[in-house]
């Protein structure tokens, strides 16, 4: 046909279909970036290939529990939590953790938060 509809029709890619992907976001977090080098992750094993896509609803409840405002100050923020259990089991290890102790303690706590594990390569740096 060549109606005003169809020819207002348009191909259009996912973006302008309004079906953008969800913002990507490091899992081992970027502040601690040095941290994490030190224990082996650098080149392919380099945190900003640890990125999960998630809505911005999602992403805003793991940091600030539901409410944005506490943001970074909710003990349960993913940041504050993950580096914690890090820490924490590096002291009682007495040692410092391995990268792959470190994949699954993360895994563990994306399981616990509901995060998918499909991960994307991020921007870093």
């Amino acid at each position: 046909g060549d109606s005003p509809e169809v020819r207002g029709m348009q191909v259009t890619g996912r973006a302008g279909a309004g079906m953008s992907d969800a913002p990507k976001h490091h899992v081992l977090p970027q502040e601690h970036r040095e941290w994490f080098e030190r224990r082996g992750f650098k080149g392919d094993m380099d945190i900003d290939n640890f990125c999960v896509r998630l809505e911005q609803a999602d992403h805003e409840a793991i940091h600030g529990g539901g409410n944005w405002k506490l943001g970074r100050t909710w003990p349960g923020e993913w940041n504050r939590m993950i580096m914690k259990a890090l820490r924490d089991a590096e002291i009682a290890t007495g040692r410092t953790l391995t990268r792959n102790e470190i994949l699954t303690l993360v895994a563990k706590s994306m399981r616990d938060y509901r995060i998918p594990m499909n991960f994307t390569r991020g921007r870093g740096r």
